[in-house]
């Protein structure tokens, strides 16, 4: 193994774990949610003006209400299991922000060849900037419905940025989609915008959630259309990995992440169904928006390997079958 192959195996295992830093951020941010604590901490990036928030209401001032007000609304009354809930997510946060910060050094130093890898690491603070604004105007708008949106819109985009980084790690070549590969490659891709239009709509129902309760939002339009739009993603997925394991040529990356896609959008429908008649609880919640999100990664990752030839384990490149 010559040097370039162990600074690129380093920084794949640098880049996969950045990325499970930033799904714990997800899972914090979807606790936080549930707790309703977005407010435990009423500024930003300090708390209570604080580097480090108080354990009790008497280490703050008496006025804190007043002083800590948010949009014209008084900060709501201290609460130390929400303000430590967002104060750990936030410190989550910064530890995976230190990981992109990592890659983005580590490529630089030693891989500077490595073009397109440079490109997705260098991307990497950018959005993590951006996303650090977007942090600090939910706290400023407090809680908006379309923030909070927004700002999960850039954690996708950061989680799959990272996975992108990672993929340049592997020797892979461009493949030219002709035929049914051009077709199949269609289908996965329409699963995947459909896909994220589902958790869209599924930002829309938390939000009919938070403004009617959950008696009154499970009987609205945008509550059946995202229980049913989830069987058509489903759907799409499923025919998408099929064609793909019925072929003669196996493309391995392709489809190990399809697989993991596959797996992750049927338990994604079956909590999806035990939240609606069993029980609607905290925890099911946050598993269902996680698993959402992963399943986009994975899915992505899936086709981003399809259009390419991929290297196996006798390092011989997997042609593409003359159609």
């Amino acid at each position: 193994m010559n040097a370039l192959e162990r600074h690129l195996q380093r920084f794949r295992r640098l880049a996969l774990l950045t990325f499970f830093l930033l799904f714990a951020v997800v899972f914090a941010g979807a606790a936080v949610r549930i707790l309703e604590a977005g407010m435990g901490c009423p500024d930003w990036p300090t708390c209570y003006g604080q580097l480090i928030p108080p354990v009790y209401e008497s280490q703050l001032p008496p006025d804190y209400r007043q002083r800590f007000a948010v949009g014209g609304k008084l900060a709501e009354p201290f609460d130390p299991l929400k303000t430590w809930a967002e104060y750990l997510n936030r410190l989550l946060a910064i530890v995976a922000g230190i990981g992109i910060l990592g890659m983005v050094a580590y490529s630089w130093v030693f891989l500077r060849t490595q073009t397109r890898l440079l490109f997705y690491t260098t991307a990497l603070p950018i959005l993590l900037l951006l996303q650090a604004l977007l942090g600090w105007r939910v706290v400023a708008t407090y809680l908006a419905e379309r923030m909070i949106t927004l700002h999960m819109i850039f954690t996708l985009a950061l989680t799959l940025c990272t996975l992108l980084a990672w993929a340049q790690t592997f020797p892979l070549e461009k493949a030219s989609l002709r035929g049914e590969w051009r077709i199949y490659y269609f289908i996965g891709a329409f699963s995947w915008v459909a896909l994220l239009i589902q958790i869209l709509s599924g930002a829309s129902v938390r939000a009919a959630i938070n403004q009617a309760g959950w008696e009154t939002a499970i009987y609205s339009p945008t509550f059946y259309f995202h229980r049913s739009f989830s069987w058509i993603v489903l759907g799409l997925w499923a025919y998408y990995h099929w064609r793909l394991y019925r072929e003669p040529v196996r493309q391995p990356l392709a489809r190990q992440w399809a697989i993991a896609t596959t797996l992750l959008l049927t338990l994604q429908v079956l909590l999806g169904a035990f939240l609606r008649y069993i029980a609607f609880t905290g925890v099911g919640k946050i598993l269902h928006l996680w698993i959402a999100l992963l399943a986009a990664n994975t899915a992505f990752l899936s086709l981003y390997f399809f259009q390419y030839s991929v290297y196996g384990s006798s390092r011989k490149p997997v042609a593409q079958p003359s159609l």
